[in-house]
């Protein structure tokens, strides 16, 4: 597969992920879920999935990115600018920035998605690397400049009222 048609392939898939995770954080129930991108082995080809797991509801599911894991970041560009796109602005929903965290038990890399009641889904893009960061580095870059457009038009609204 071609970069381009991954591309192709992966503007679709990160709509699915948006929709997943706002069905998620639509629940009123308080939820602490995971996302994690794995590789796996599809047809004799190592393959991108997202492993869903949403204990409170018992909701888990592998979904097949129909990615080559050589392409996966693309897909994790395109994803991160479509939740800041979806989530930078949403009244009740939101992305946080990228964080890193290694244990005895697991590591992290990735942000949280997060609702106005408490609930979290933490996506674990499992990456490292020059290139991955260079892609954290652009979406860290971007939340910044978004948040401060924001934060002005908040500041507006103050002072008309």
């Amino acid at each position: 597969m071609k970069k381009k048609e991954a591309a192709e392939i992966a503007i679709q898939k990160s709509q699915l992920i948006i929709e997943y995770i706002t069905q998620i954080l639509s629940d009123e129930r308080k939820v602490n879920a995971s996302m994690k991108f794995l590789l796996a082995e599809v047809n004799h080809q190592s393959m991108f999935i997202l492993d869903i797991y949403v204990p409170e509801v018992g909701f888990s599911k592998q979904i097949d990115l129909e990615i080559p894991i050589v392409h996966k970041l693309v897909l994790y560009e395109i994803l991160l600018n479509d939740l800041l796109d979806t989530f930078i602005e949403h009244e009740t929903m939101g992305v946080g920035r990228y964080y890193s965290m290694k244990s005895m038990r697991s590591n992290f890399t990735g942000i949280d998605a997060f609702n106005a009641s408490g609930s979290q889904i933490k996506i674990n893009f499992s990456s490292s690397g020059t290139d991955f960061q260079d892609v954290i580095s652009r979406y860290e870059e971007r939340y910044h400049e978004l948040a401060e457009q924001v934060y002005k038009k908040q500041a507006q609204k103050v002072k008309r009222r």
